[in-house]
């Protein structure tokens, strides 16, 4: 200890003085402890060792390598995008906790602004980005989605101008607004005039209402997952693909978020 023994002593004696018990039994051949002594050590101890432990905790969460992370994401990151990207941060970071929740693209939005979700998977374009910042992730062609009677289903070498006049089943403008805009936007610069357009809530209501012969849809190709009986896929040219993206608050400074991010980061060539 570095220490003579009649500094030690002084010590001790000073310790006993606080606590106003006697910690060590005192006689010429030893010198032991007294039950008040072995409990006090015995705390005293236990007090070092959650003191290493807050120091060590505290140097694991700053690295992002424990702590809680909160995901949101929609159906299409579910099939594609989550397990490998999970699989592959659990590797490096296998003590944070994961909290993976299904949010629609509207849902996840007010989350993430909302502190409620640190960072969320959900369809682009967004129409109010401002105050967060997006990471491409995913891309996967449209296709067009046809009722197996409908007048196209056996027509070859569809384009967007042969369905001028038919219904459509459209994604609702309520949960993704961007998607829903872009969508209109490109049946209007073609020119088309939807004899009528029913909204789905969800991508599997609005294979379900393709299958029941309500209209047809231009949906991202991963609604083929489905596989509802009834239902024609077509290629469809001209449009661009539907993407996917990673979607966090600016200037976020959660350390196992981030961790997160740079770990999609270093995956974008696997998704592509």
């Amino acid at each position: 200890m570095h220490l003579s023994q009649p500094a030690l002593s002084t010590q001790i004696d000073k310790l006993e003085q606080e606590l106003g018990v006697l910690l060590f039994e005192r006689s010429h051949q030893k010198t032991t402890l007294t039950d008040a002594g072995r409990i006090y050590l015995k705390e005293a101890r236990d007090i070092l060792d959650i003191g290493t432990r807050a120091v060590e905790r505290a140097r694991l969460a700053a690295e992002g390598k424990i702590g809680r992370l909160r995901i949101g994401f929609i159906s299409t990151a579910a099939a594609y995008v989550i397990p490998p990207l999970i699989a592959a941060f659990r590797k490096d970071y296998p003590r944070v906790e994961l909290d993976l929740r299904h949010h629609l693209t509207a849902e996840q939005l007010g989350l993430i602004r909302s502190g409620m979700l640190d960072v969320g998977f959900l369809r682009l374009p967004l129409l109010e980005p401002r105050g967060l910042h997006t990471i491409l992730i995913h891309k996967e062609p449209f296709k067009l989605f046809l009722p197996a009677s409908h007048r196209l289903a056996t027509q070859p070498d569809l384009e967007l101008c042969h369905l001028d006049g038919a219904e459509f089943v459209t994604y609702s403008k309520r949960n993704a607004p961007g998607y829903a805009a872009a969508q209109s936007l490109v049946l209007s610069d073609a020119g088309i005039r939807p004899a009528a357009i029913h909204e789905a809530s969800d991508m599997y209501t609005l294979s379900l209402l393709v299958a029941a012969g309500v209209g047809i849809a231009i949906a991202p190709a991963s609604l083929k997952n489905y596989r509802l009986p009834g239902v024609i896929i077509r290629d469809l040219p001209g449009l661009q693909p539907a993407e996917v993206a990673i979607v966090h608050r600016e200037g976020i400074d959660h350390p196992a978020a981030l961790a997160f991010i740079r770990s999609a980061r270093s995956m974008i060539d696997f998704f592509s």
